[in-house]
């Protein structure tokens, strides 16, 4: 990562010499170029309409949004910055947009924030070389996605995706079609991008329509049933692995398999009572559990896989990701 500013000039008489942050900024030129803006490069400097900008450029390949946030973190950086990369998550643009930076995705997608200068904006040759992939996130694009990310070394076909969900084969190939199209499945390796897929999931996963009860899980599980009641509160992630502290202080939270059993359990609403249990219609129709912790008489409740509780967290930009980061659950590039 480099300081690209006024004082980078070459030492007069020195051979030219290209860093790999030189070639950066001349990608933004051009992108900024397709928008109709003018800028160039000035003595290692970015100049755009004019006004020089002092920019600090990092180039990575795919970084994942705990690499993000820890370079907007470094001691002694400060916005504006630019990351260019070959893809940028949506949730590695949001780390990068809260904290003033911006970015070059080389897919097509371009912000410069900077004093005096404000461009986000797909960039019009993306937009003619490929038309916009189909919206992957529906309830079986999230459920090849869990899978995928549950057996992550193996090849995401829909004969074998669709007889572990529940799907017609026709449906799940469609949605393997759409993470493929959306660059999160390998076209060639049929095995998924790794960790991006984690995070663009994280990032996506519907958390909200929750529901306050004055009950506690107990009291939930058995109204329901067991099967209709999965926990995926920060009590579940611990059984998964996870460490965060007063876990067990916090109220439980559970998704309700049941459309009915979900109606039946809002009629308990009492917004005069503290709240001991928060609700959710599931999300997902297939839900796998974490088989070392079955329903019991003393505990009559399903626990969610640990992927989902990570998943859940991590759609929470702030403390959410940092549990997940410290748990070590994301699954990795082999």
């Amino acid at each position: 990562m480099t300081r690209i500013g006024a004082s980078s000039q070459l030492a007069r008489g020195s051979a030219p010499s290209i860093s790999p942050e030189q070639w950066a900024l001349d990608e933004v030129v051009d992108a900024l170029g397709q928008l109709g803006v003018e800028a160039k490069v000035r003595d290692g400097s970015l100049v755009v309409d004019g006004r020089r900008i002092s920019l600090t450029v990092s180039q990575r390949a795919h970084p994942t949004p705990a690499e993000l946030a820890s370079l907007v973190r470094e001691p002694g950086v400060q916005p504006p910055g630019m990351v260019v990369a070959d893809r940028i998550s949506d949730a590695g643009r949001n780390i990068l947009r809260d904290a003033g930076w911006g970015w070059l995705d080389r897919r097509g997608h371009l912000r410069l924030w900077a004093p005096g200068v404000r461009v986000e904006s797909a960039l019009p040759s993306a937009l003619v070389e490929r038309a916009r992939p189909a919206n992957p996130w529906t309830t079986v694009g999230f459920e090849v996605a869990l899978a995928a990310l549950i057996d992550p070394t193996a090849r995401v076909t829909a004969r074998r995706v669709a007889t572990l969900i529940g799907r017609s084969v026709g449906a799940t190939q469609e949605m393997i079609q759409r993470f493929t199209q959306a660059g999160l499945i390998g076209p060639t390796t049929g095995r998924p991008l790794l960790p991006d897929l984690f995070w663009e999931t994280a990032a996506h996963w519907p958390d909200d329509g929750w529901v306050p009860l004055p009950v506690g899980p107990a009291e939930v599980g058995i109204r329901v049933g067991p099967d209709a009641f999965v926990r995926v509160d920060e009590r579940a992630a611990t059984l998964g692995g996870a460490k965060i502290a007063a876990a067990g202080d916090l109220a439980a939270r559970g998704y309700v398999t049941s459309a009915a059993s979900f109606r039946r359990l809002r009629s308990l609403i009492d917004r005069e009572r503290p709240v001991r249990c928060w609700v959710r219609a599931a999300p997902l129709r297939w839900l796998p559990d974490n088989s070392d912790y079955p329903p019991d008489a003393e505990h009559p409740w399903r626990i969610a896989h640990p992927l989902i509780c990570a998943l859940r967290l991590g759609a929470d930009p702030a403390r959410g990701r940092e549990l997940v980061d410290a748990w070590g659950i994301v699954p990795e590039a082999s």
